[in-house]
């Protein structure tokens, strides 16, 4: 199958954090080739701009020019365009190539430094803006191109629509410099207001971030999605990657590229609640696959799960859709995690949320004799059941099992264990309040095993 072909016309970035670096790894992420005329060339790091080398206009014309002769390009980014002659050339090759651009209005970087010279704004509002498909500034950069200064999200409604009267067919305003809880995009078509937000990811400074969703968007436009699907699937693929972000130097942390994150933040929430339960099982997991030795990862797998507060359904209940596997040396996660996705975890926390709605949490592992005495040393309270009694119009073994242990024991146990039977592998399970809770008796377990 030909792959779609993405062109960033950006700067150079040194350190692989933003720019053409930054732009080539996020198509290459979405399976899209990526392409380049690179602007300038930057020296900067995690902590600041250094210099700043403005290629000629020639050469940038020149790498256009080569790549439109021989190749069919999907779609366009533009970044870092610098002053008002590297702009005037984009703008007439937009028009020579009926480019199909996203614009993304690089002024100022993550640490602060300029990226433009004082011609950019004007020069880009009379060539660039007009021919743009989608227009993607910052609070900042809205700010400077409209003159209006921006506080709240009604605010960047209005300074949407105030750009949008500047020539693009569409302008998306990133929100991740709002004073707000929650960080809100704001997009507009020309008639409809379409806001999509996430929880903020708290300390992280995640240099080049701004680059990365405009070229998120790029490549999900150059795949065939429509504007309102590419922002909203953009805005979580970079969640996830400034979550999974980490440190390369002194200064501002940088985003996870790395096709080996696991992109599964739903693309919808009904409401916050759902977002947090997710969240706190997303952390737990990766807590647990560090300490969890692949010897208590049992042969079918391990699913871990938390439940939304009176959960009633299997779909309240957020798990792996997939499981966490035993490799050679260590365990791994392999599957995203959705509401929905459990029946057997599932159906032990909802039974057991029955008689106590606090304990919304629960996971298996692998059955043993040593992981039963690390129970009790530990003083966790444990039941069991049998699975040769269950009745043959039982319509769940889980719940079955799980109901006789915690009516015959008369209160909720942290564990409830099976030895199997003729094609059923023995399994313990863990129960706790939350993701955490499970986490910590996980802890003292493998300390007393």
């Amino acid at each position: 199958m030909k792959r779609k072909i993405a062109l960033s016309i950006a700067g150079s970035d040194p350190c692989g954090g933003a720019g053409i670096q930054a732009d080539l790894k996020t198509f290459n992420l979405l399976k899209v080739h990526g392409i380049t005329a690179v602007t300038c060339i930057t020296s900067q790091n995690t902590q600041h701009v250094k210099t700043i080398h403005k290629l000629p206009v020639e050469l940038i014309e020149n790498q256009i020019d080569v790549l439109y002769e021989d190749m069919q390009v999907n779609m366009v980014k533009t970044g870092m365009l610098y002053d008002e002659e590297i702009v005037k050339c984009v703008a007439k090759k937009m028009m020579q190539y009926n480019m199909k651009t996203v614009v993304d209005p690089v002024m100022i970087a993550t640490s602060g430094d300029t990226l433009s010279q004082k011609n950019l704004v004007t020069a880009l509002k009379t060539n660039l803006l007009p021919k743009a498909y989608l227009l993607i500034p910052n609070i900042q950069e809205a700010c400077i191109l409209t003159g209006k200064e921006i506080e709240q999200v009604d605010d960047v409604k209005k300074v949407c629509k105030e750009l949008f009267e500047m020539g693009p067919q569409y302008v998306l305003i990133k929100g991740g410099h709002l004073n707000t809880k929650d960080a809100y995009d704001v997009l507009f078509d020309g008639k409809e207001i379409s806001v999509f937000s996430l929880p903020r990811i708290l300390d992280r400074q995640a240099h080049g971030s701004g680059c990365t969703l405009s070229a998120l968007i790029t490549g999900l436009l150059a795949l065939g999605k429509e504007p309102v699907e590419s922002v909203r699937t953009a805005k979580h693929i970079l969640w996830n990657m400034i979550d999974e972000g980490y440190n390369i130097g002194k200064g501002a942390d940088v985003l996870n590229h790395s096709p080996d994150i696991q992109m599964d933040v739903p693309l919808s929430f009904v409401d916050i609640k759902q977002f947090d339960t997710w969240f706190e099982l997303k952390k737990a997991i990766h807590n647990l696959i560090a300490l969890l030795p692949v010897e208590l990862v049992p042969e079918v797998g391990i699913n871990v799960g938390y439940a939304l507060p009176h959960a009633k359904t299997l779909k309240d209940i957020c798990a792996i859709n997939g499981r966490i596997i035993k490799t050679k040396n260590k365990a791994v996660r392999c599957g995203c995690l959705e509401f929905g996705a459990s029946k057997h975890v599932a159906s032990v926390i909802l039974t057991t949320m029955s008689f106590d709605q606090s304990m919304r949490s629960g996971m298996n592992l692998k059955y043993s004799s040593g992981i039963l005495e690390g129970c009790r040393k530990t003083g966790l309270k444990i039941g069991s059941f049998n699975r040769k009694e269950e009745s043959d119009t039982a319509f769940s073994s889980m719940k079955w099992g799980t109901n006789q242990v915690i009516t015959k024991l008369g209160f909720v146990p942290d564990i409830i264990y099976d030895v199997g039977s003729v094609g059923k592998e023995p399994m313990v399970r863990i129960l706790g309040k939350n993701p955490s809770d499970i986490v910590k008796k996980i802890e003292k377990i493998i300390g007393n095993t």
